[in-house]
């Protein structure tokens, strides 16, 4: 193996991510949860202590979206949740292979702030005029919208300081390559899954059932090693 004189590398990763809720919706009538893509970028930074074996920590941000979707009756009654975060995930990274191609596992947790929000949806206006008139037929509606109009919106998510708790801690994991391309840079692409371990509501009445944000990444980036130095940084 070449030996690395470069201990630290400063780096920038990006690429899609895909964020499931996880909660219990067994109790609300014909609802479920659907994940959404979104994206995060980040800025890596490696502290090489072994051949084998490294720090690394990759401050950015990232979305974590998710749909909630009425279904049967309610069908067309939906509400997708854009949320971003600022992050600072800190993890071990362990590395084999050869000296230009490596694959390597990483391990670690991460600390999140809900930083913004946007909800877009439909729901029925109940206060408007119904959509169509069954009061003259006996004909039943097959559909929430053949009873009432739609209502539209599309508006900026507004923190409530009683409900949302913004601070998000959890554990990550990923597997990646890695391509030594000279003795200054690297290519990289991994898949990361950042699992939350707090709940995104506080405890501000009894029997809330929790809800957790599981995010699955895929990205691609690129490290420069500071000073130059030569070899493989994993």
């Amino acid at each position: 193996m070449v030996p690395v004189s470069a201990q630290f590398s400063i780096g920038l990763q990006g690429g899609y991510d895909r964020n499931y809720l996880i909660t219990n919706v067994s109790s609300l009538i014909s609802t479920q949860n659907n994940p959404l893509g979104g994206f995060s970028v980040g800025v890596p930074v490696v502290y090489k202590v072994a051949d084998w074996f490294a720090i690394k920590a990759a401050p950015g941000f990232m979305q974590k979206n998710y749909q909630t979707e009425r279904t049967g009756f309610y069908q067309g009654i939906y509400q997708s949740n854009t949320n971003g975060y600022v992050q600072l995930p800190v993890m071990a990274q362990f590395s084999f292979g050869g000296d230009d191609i490596r694959g390597f596992v990483e391990l670690g947790g991460y600390a999140g702030y809900w930083l913004s929000g946007h909800v877009q949806g439909r729901m029925p206006n109940i206060l408007d005029q119904p959509a169509y008139s069954n009061t003259t037929s006996n004909a039943q509606p097959n559909n929430v919208f053949d009873e009432y109009t739609q209502y539209n919106y599309d508006e900026k998510y507004t923190f409530n300081t009683t409900k949302d708790k913004r601070l998000e801690l959890g554990v990550l994991a990923g597997v990646g390559v890695s391509y030594q391309m000279n003795d200054s840079y690297q290519l990289f692409a991994e898949a990361s899954m950042y699992n939350g371990l707090t709940n995104q509501q506080k405890n501000y009445e009894i029997g809330l059932v929790p809800r957790y944000n599981q995010t699955y990444i895929f990205s691609v980036g690129v490290l420069y090693s500071l000073g130059g130095g030569g070899g493989s940084l994993y």
